[in-house]
């Protein structure tokens, strides 16, 4: 089965499936249509450029099951322009107490953040370095870097400890990060990058203790469901053991704006909340709305996302604001680790069904724009 669209092009980047194993499929493509890219064993895939033309004749291979476009995924936009934040730096070592906590949460458990990459913000490398891995897929280059700003600002939220500010802290200040660049300058990747971290996250993340999976990304879901790459991957790195954090996306107010893989029923999918003039909570006007395509009520859940201060991966001394699902999904990755540090034993079914479970309602707001309501404070405080 071939799942194209219109490509006018010489060559077509493509993720060829298998119906069993790569090894089935491997010399075939390489000695008739083209070098791989990208293998991806735990899909049961590789990505490929091959001429347009041959795309039917592949698709007739006995061992090829389904050919699908190698799509642009792009970060959740931001919504507004992030802002650069001055602030007077306290005193670290006297506020340390309030900043770590006693149970210092999220401590020993890896974050993998799936993203632009990541900047060594002194919130995230002192008083000791807790980028503890870095991939870069895009320019193979091997000490941590951020061209585009929204991985840093991503890690800072789930991460940052409030070293620089004794006040800006995310939500597992004693968390390690794993940074998987995949996304460039502009904050655009191909579905295959996307795919090729996870494979890397599934091939290296228990060196690392990676527990978590955040991806403040996604792409239009197209029918077929059952076909979408990102959805395929991020469904078997759950099965893999992983829990996977992901944005909403930012095509509110209309219904069915979830991005891939947000729709995907094992992932934890993440709206974004706001407050009104009143202070009251309400979901973004921005955030993606359910109903998935299949039926599905998501998100599974909404966590603050308007005007979030986190690290400026510009300055490895400074904060900027930003908003948008992409800030949402990584205050819920980071409660997560926190969950996953006080009980190791959990599996990602169990994560996703207590912070769904503890999620508090919004009386005026729709189940497709809240899921099971707000991010429960409560639950991680008292980690």
């Amino acid at each position: 089965m071939i799942i194209m669209s219109s490509n006018n092009g010489e060559m077509t980047p493509v993720i060829i499936y298998s119906r069993r194993t790569i090894n089935e499929i491997r010399d075939c493509i390489i000695e008739n249509y083209g070098q791989i890219k990208y293998e991806l064993p735990f899909i049961n895939a590789v990505s490929v450029e091959i001429p347009k033309e041959k795309l039917e004749k592949l698709s007739a291979h006995r061992m090829i099951g389904a050919i699908s476009d190698d799509a642009i995924v792009s970060k959740t936009p931001i919504y507004p322009r992030a802002k650069t934040v001055r602030v007077k730096c306290g005193n670290f070592e006297d506020d340390m107490e309030r900043i770590f906590g006693s149970k210092e949460r999220g401590k020993g458990v890896g974050v993998a953040v799936i993203d632009t990459g990541v900047s060594p913000h002194y919130d995230l490398v002192k008083p000791a370095n807790r980028i503890v891995a870095f991939k870069d897929l895009l320019a193979n280059r091997e000490m941590p870097y951020d061209d585009d700003g929204h991985g840093t600002h991503v890690a800072g939220i789930i991460a940052g400890n409030g070293y620089t500010s004794c006040k800006y802290t995310g939500t597992a200040p004693c968390a390690d990060i794993i940074s998987i660049k995949s996304l460039d300058e502009s904050g655009n990747g191909t579905e295959s990058d996307i795919l090729a971290a996870l494979q890397w996250i599934i091939n290296n993340g228990r060196l690392y203790n990676v527990r978590v999976i955040n991806l403040s990304l996604g792409i239009k879901v197209e029918p077929p469901y059952d076909d979408d790459p990102l959805i395929k991957g991020a469904n078997a790195a759950v099965r893999y053991g992983y829990t996977v954090v992901t944005a909403a996306g930012n095509n509110g107010p209309g219904k069915c704006t979830i991005n891939s893989p947000g729709t995907s029923p094992l992932v934890i999918t993440v709206g974004a909340a706001d407050l009104t003039d009143d202070g009251e909570i309400k979901v973004a006007n921005f955030s993606s709305r359910g109903p998935t395509l299949s039926g599905d009520t998501k998100p599974d859940l909404i966590a603050p996302g308007v005007d979030i201060c986190s690290l400026d991966g510009k300055n490895p001394k400074g904060y900027a604001i930003q908003s948008g699902t992409s800030m949402a999904a990584p205050v819920v990755s980071g409660v997560a680790a926190c969950l996953y540090a006080m009980r190791p034993n959990l599996t990602p079914a169990q994560v996703k069904q207590i912070l769904v479970q503890e999620a508090t309602p919004l009386k005026k707001e729709d189940r497709y724009a809240q899921g099971r309501g707000l991010l429960n404070y409560k639950l991680f405080l008292n980690l």
